[in-house]
């Protein structure tokens, strides 16, 4: 696949996935509202002749700002997808310097945050696949880009074996000095071993969580397009979409949030379950909506299904992606 079409692929989904912001809105206004927000994604105005960018390289840079202007919290494909945008409009740029005038502006990043998209770009481009596929972390990522290429295959070979390297435990490797890295967590005593083998959960957990449920947002946006339209959500195709990712996904969030406690409805203190989130709270939204799209039967009849997925499942999955605040959230 070529870059410009992996791009406008890339660009595609994440109008699909930013959508979210237009969901809780209603009715015709709600349409009208996300056609506006496509069509103009960001209301800067870039003065191109002052920075001596030529009229015909524009479109370019106008596609990387407008790429810019669409994501959040970036994924780990985009965080290539851009790097490869800019790495595109810096070779277009009249200078280094007009490059980072410009990426100010447009984009609102400093000269290393430039350069660390462009690096992964240009230094990790071959091992995009298994990065992508082990939802390497960004940070980790601009690390691993400054690396010489036996340390790259070195970690990409960890990532293909299962071990998800730290960006403290790559930043060691990178530096010439692996033992500074942490000891494996399974090999350290007591409580400080305990609090390893936590920090290390979550490290490899969060990332992986927060992809499932992005993935399961995705899902339910593009079925959400009939609900629009005045017409009822393909309720089987959804199920199977999410049924099984919500029920791993809410363990997964149990298993990283919760501590255990004694089943209070029973007299066998010795039987234990996940304890739960404060009455309330919008995690305890979050994890009643996983439970309900978990299990089939507890899911609205094919006539409500849209109007429940607007209202309660998409805020609270927003929320636990943090793509919204926490107001609105029903626990109903």
């Amino acid at each position: 696949m070529d870059g410009s079409k992996a791009l406008n692929e890339t660009a595609q989904e994440i109008e699909r996935v930013t959508q979210p912001n237009n969901v809780a809105a209603s009715g015709q206004g709600r349409r009208k509202s996300r056609q506006s927000s496509s069509a103009k994604p960001n209301e800067q105005t870039i003065d191109y002749g002052s920075l001596g960018i030529p009229e015909a390289a524009v479109p370019s840079f106008e596609e990387a700002r407008e790429m810019f202007a669409l994501l959040g919290r970036k994924r780990t494909e985009e965080v290539f997808a851009c790097g490869e945008m800019l790495a595109k409009v810096r070779g277009k740029s009249p200078s280094q310097e007009v490059f980072e005038r410009w990426s100010k502006q447009a984009c609102r990043l400093t000269r290393r945050g430039a350069g660390n998209y462009i690096a992964v770009h240009n230094n990790l481009r071959a091992h995009r696949k298994i990065l992508i596929d082990c939802s390497l972390p960004a940070a980790a990522m601009y690390a691993l880009a400054t690396a010489e290429a036996e340390t790259v295959a070195s970690v990409v070979a960890d990532l293909r074996a299962g071990r998800r390297p730290t960006v403290r435990e790559i930043r060691a490797v990178i530096s010439g000095h692996p033992q500074a890295a942490q000891m494996d967590p399974a090999d350290i005593a007591g409580a400080d071993g305990l609090k390893a083998l936590a920090r290390a959960k979550v490290q490899n957990g969060v990332p992986i969580l927060v992809e499932r449920l992005k993935g399961m947002l995705g899902d339910i946006q593009a079925a959400l397009q009939p609900h629009f339209e005045g017409k009822n959500v393909a309720k089987g195709a959804l199920v199977a979409k999410l049924e099984h990712p919500a029920r791993r996904a809410r363990s997964e969030l149990e298993n990283l949030a919760l501590f255990v406690e004694p089943n209070s409805r029973s007299s066998e203190t010795w039987r234990v379950h996940p304890a739960i989130f404060a009455n309330g709270s919008p995690w305890e939204a979050v994890s009643q909506v996983l439970f309900k799209l978990g299990g089939r039967e507890e899911w609205p009849d094919a006539n409500d299904l849209g109007t429940w997925l607007v209202t309660d499942v998409v805020p609270a999955i927003e929320f636990a992606v943090g793509a919204k605040p926490s107001k609105g959230i029903s626990t109903e």
